[in-house]
């Protein structure tokens, strides 16, 4: 412990030196981050939360080196849900997250600096937030939209399908989400992915704290090939958890309304509990359910696609949106997906109200009828990522945000970070 500390007082930000403890998630848009701060020289250690706990450090030429992990924590996840998974017989399927998370928080907390930047993540943040004598500048990474917003809309979606939200997969326990306010309250500032996302925090009073970071996506891995033929017929394609939070009743019912002759819906992703008898009620010939695929398999889905649908009433920004607009297809999403930051209407896409069957149909029967518009819709999506949403274009906007949080000056504007791109 003593070499931490030591290592620790290395890392202040004295002499001005920015210095950053990064919690690293699964997301795809922050692959890239640790290395892009190791170049700038910010790095200071990366906590990686998934697949499994570790403690990361800069090697002295490139990469990361493993200074710790805990193998214990992953023997512990595992049976807790396992166990929970064979006594709670199906409900209340998220409430092992409390513990685990609870406990990753403790556990983390000792290689938390004391000063410099943490970049936290919701859950876990807490005990390193409630140390006394911190100095550290915190800034807390919320991918959706505010944990109370998020419920609001799930419980919706339970209540409109007669499913109970203990069955519900996307639920919060409130013990979580009660703590996740404590973290807001205590930290410096708060990441979003999107206007609508801000908006949501803006409800509960925290705008001034919340400031939009877009993400990006790795445009070279998600992207057209020139040699591939238009697809044969018209196909339409979602990427997701299949489940009633993405809105996926809405497109299945707007999908069978419209009966287009010649046409498939390609629903990729695995399936959830709760929205099982309601897909039964809407099997068809032309309903392709393929599963979890792999990211390449993902990423060929969409390229075989006339159009993207994503119909999340419940979203801080769908990553999905990124890689199928990549990819050079045209989407259609609501506005609540986080798409008016990077979908233009009736240029690259169409940005239509959530849970708005009719207007769903409409939309997805004007891209039928109009096949031969798409592929200029889906290069004008290219560009948009092209200049606006690579991962580069992530690094650049992160790394510009932590300076302002450092120096003190972070634009109090949800739309500082577009306008600096137009």
């Amino acid at each position: 412990m003593a070499a931490t500390l030591g290592s620790d007082a290395v890392c202040a930000t004295a002499g001005g030196k920015i210095s950053v403890t990064l919690c690293q998630t699964a997301a795809s848009y922050q692959a890239t981050l640790p290395a892009a701060l190791a170049r700038a020289g910010m790095l200071h250690r990366v906590v990686r939360v998934s697949p499994e706990l570790q403690i990361l450090e800069p090697r002295e030429v490139a990469g990361l080196k493993l200074v710790n992990q805990f193998p214990l924590y992953k023997v512990f996840k595992q049976l807790l849900w396992r166990a929970w998974g064979l006594a709670a017989g199906g409900g209340r399927p998220q409430l092992p997250i409390v513990a685990t998370s609870w406990l990753a928080g403790h556990l983390v907390a000792r290689w938390v600096p004391r000063t410099g930047i943490f970049h936290a993540l919701p859950g876990l943040a807490l005990p390193c937030l409630q140390q006394p004598g911190r100095m550290f500048k915190s800034v807390l990474e919320n991918a959706t939209l505010h944990p109370r917003t998020w419920q609001r809309e799930v419980l919706h979606e339970c209540a409109q399908a007669g499913i109970s939200p203990s069955a519900c997969s996307s639920a919060l326990p409130s013990r979580l989400i009660r703590r996740v306010e404590q973290e807001y309250e205590l930290c410096g500032a708060i990441i979003v992915p999107s206007t609508t996302a801000r908006r949501s925090f803006a409800e509960f009073g925290l705008a001034e704290k919340t400031h939009v970071v877009w993400p990006g996506v790795d445009s070279e891995f998600f992207a057209p090939i020139a040699s591939l033929p238009g697809p044969p017929i018209f196909r339409a394609c979602f990427v997701g958890r299949i489940e009633l939070a993405k809105g996926i009743l809405y497109l299945l019912e707007a999908w069978k309304q419209l009966a287009l002759p010649g046409a498939e819906l390609v629903l990729v992703g695995p399936v959830q509990p709760d929205i099982r008898s309601i897909l039964n009620r809407y099997a068809s010939s032309n309903v392709i359910l393929t599963g979890a695929l792999s990211r390449r398999e993902v990423a060929d889905r969409y390229r075989c696609a006339s159009l993207f649908i994503h119909p999340s009433p419940n979203e801080g920004l769908g990553l999905v949106l990124l890689e199928a607009m990549a990819c050079g297809v045209p989407v259609i999403a609501t506005d609540r997906s986080g798409a008016e930051d990077c979908v233009t209407h009736g240029k690259d896409g169409f940005v239509i109200p959530a849970r708005d069957v009719r207007e769903l149909a409409e939309a997805i029967s004007w891209c039928f009828r109009h096949r031969g518009e798409l592929p200029a819709m889906g290069l004008a999506a290219r560009h948009k990522i092209a200049q606006r949403f690579t991962l580069t274009h992530y690094e650049q906007r992160q790394i510009a945000f932590y300076r302002s949080l450092a120096a003190g000056a972070i634009p109090s504007s949800a739309t500082q970070p577009s306008a600096a791109l137009r």
